[in-house]
């Protein structure tokens, strides 16, 4: 798990292969606005998911996982929480892979939360269970862009 300012992405050279896609595609964002919905970046190694919703209870949210990709959560507006811990010591709920990539853990305990904010971004690799779009002080409307990195990355091999 990586949490940082997008300012310092190239800081880390597992981003080296397509920090520069990440970073060219949020710029396109911010000037476009784009649609919410799928963009291609690198066929199925790289993909961006541009979302808007409100934030949730943390009661009414699960935590999560993915095995062929690994998450990079840009927040583009608005803030939110995401809960981690280790998918390794969580008991899986519903396996939805390979279909959809995601596995759902039964309810426990968390290794702590992370605040994303405007400009910041955090990375779930596999092996990271998550629980993404929660509240921080008070639920909210954001903006918030979902890069897929596919496992053979070097991004997604930590």
């Amino acid at each position: 798990m990586i949490f940082d300012k997008i300012e310092n992405l190239d800081r880390y050279r597992e981003f080296a292969e397509y920090g520069k896609l990440i970073r060219d595609f949020i710029k396109q964002d911010k000037s476009e606005h784009l649609a919410e919905g799928r963009y291609e970046l690198d066929g199925e190694n790289l993909f961006a998911l541009v979302q808007t919703y409100e934030t949730k209870d943390k009661d009414d949210a699960q935590m999560e996982s993915h095995r062929k990709y690994a998450d990079l959560q840009f927040m583009e507006e608005g803030e939110e929480r995401i809960y981690v811990d280790f998918a390794d010591e969580l008991e899986v709920e519903e396996d939805r892979t390979p279909i959809q990539d995601i596995l759902f853990y039964k309810k426990a305990g968390d290794h702590g939360f992370n605040i994303l904010t405007e400009g910041t971004f955090g990375y779930y690799a596999p092996q990271d269970a998550h629980m993404p779009c929660i509240k921080n002080k008070e639920k909210q409307n954001v903006r918030k862009i979902v890069f897929k990195i596919a496992g053979d990355c070097p991004a997604a091999r930590q």
